[in-house]
């Protein structure tokens, strides 16, 4: 198990602590899944009484039935627990067949406050006129079809859970978007369609009506083997000291303006053109007294171009250097120039890596980068079919970068 560094909370803000859960030896699923959710739930037996605000489960499986049965194992699990919580076909480095991502928080510092609404769990996190709502496993139910239609389905439960909660699509700051198979097609009425550009119409549809800020949040949009779409957010609501601010990197094209050219598969009928993604690159949230910076996950692109072709670790490198121009103090005070205080620790950092033979590689080069932080490396399909890894994390001010 990997921690992230805890401290106090300054302000009216949550600050996070990280924690990845492995099982204990090797063995079958049943057997490694079991020594990891002990370990999981005596870390929440600890005397420091953490309550953990998001669970990810990130699981091996063969086949949609093998990866059906893990998952009724694993709500077994959870079912006498609110935790938001998320199952995700994405393997773990070997000899993993199941690993455990969660977010917790001290509660001396925040009030937590757990709750369901439309069979969807959510936890909220309050301090100081600040709260934030984290949501995770929207999958629609596994509704519809097509991957535009799971992706509506998931989209349609999380405004089923804002409206009963009174938040709006404005309050999102950061979202998870999770796609089965995400650059593979579908022959839908007579066209080729690809199931990330069916995503992205999805996203496009609900934006347009719920969402009528000028931009977007931090997302990451990533592959799974099997489960369809699914979506987990954090949404923000806070008093006027609290800022966000769309941060955007020099050296890339914003992805809500990419051309046509990168965006595969046949439009949609009586379209021009595919709809592009729309997050940004990443989002600050800051008053006086701290920030936190939520990187989208990031990959090998310099303008709207793929770099490195071919090549996991140059691509792995100029993923880093793109991190690294998004969280500079000048690219963050060329957005908000006000900014007191400058994010720049790592809470934690998630790796997707497409081909598994790269991961010992990839994993070298971000542990050299990023040190002792609480890292997780999956093995998953990125947006691109030559996008051979993407790595996302958030940052949080340490107290020497306080003025």
């Amino acid at each position: 198990m990997e921690e992230g560094a805890v401290k106090r909370l300054q302000s009216v803000m949550v600050e996070p602590q990280y924690r990845i859960f492995k099982s204990i030896g090797s063995g079958n699923f049943e057997e490694q899944w079991e020594s990891c959710f002990n370990s999981f739930k005596l870390f929440l037996s600890a005397g420091f009484n953490p309550k953990a605000f998001i669970v990810r489960v990130f699981v091996a499986a063969e086949n949609t039935q093998e990866f059906a049965r893990y998952a009724a194992l694993i709500k077994q699990k959870f079912s006498g627990h609110v935790v938001p919580y998320s199952i995700l076909a994405e393997s773990p480095e070997k000899p993993h067949l199941v690993m455990i991502e969660a977010g917790f928080v001290h509660p001396e510092n925040v009030q937590v406050e757990y709750g369901t609404v439309e069979s969807v769990n959510f936890c909220k996190l309050s301090n100081a006129g600040y709260t934030e709502y984290w949501f995770a496993g929207l999958d629609g139910h596994a509704e519809g079809i097509t991957m535009g239609e799971k992706a509506i389905g998931a989209f349609r439960q999380l405004l089923t859970a804002f409206l009963h909660l009174g938040l709006g699509f404005n309050q999102i700051v950061r979202q998870w978007n999770y796609v089965e198979r995400i650059y593979g097609f579908e022959q839908i009425d007579a066209q080729q369609r690809q199931n990330y550009q069916l995503f992205n119409e999805a996203r496009g549809e609900y934006y347009s009506r719920y969402r009528t800020a000028p931009d977007f949040p931090a997302a990451t949009g990533i592959g799974v083997d099997f489960g369809g779409v699914t979506i987990e957010c954090v949404a923000v609501a806070c008093d006027k000291n609290l800022k966000s601010v769309a941060i955007c990197n020099p050296k890339q094209l914003n992805s809500y303006k990419y051309g046509q050219a990168v965006l595969k598969g046949e439009p949609q009928k009586n379209k021009t053109g595919n709809q592009p993604p729309q997050f940004e690159r990443a989002r600050l949230l800051t008053n006086d007294q701290t920030s936190r910076l939520f990187i989208s996950g990031t990959a090998s692109i310099v303008g709207q171009e793929t770099i490195g072709l071919n090549d996991v670790e140059k691509q792995t490198r100029v993923t880093i250097e793109n991190m690294e121009l998004l969280s500079e103090e000048t690219n963050l005070r060329s957005y908000y120039p006000e900014l007191t205080c400058i994010p720049d620790r790592y809470a934690y950092v998630r790796v997707y890596v497409k081909n598994e033979a790269d991961i010992p590689a990839v994993q070298v080069i971000c542990r050299n980068y990023f040190g002792e932080v609480p890292m997780l490396v999956v093995k998953a399909d990125i947006c691109r079919a030559d996008l051979l890894v993407e790595i996302e994390t958030e940052l949080i001010a340490s107290p020497k970068n306080i003025g």
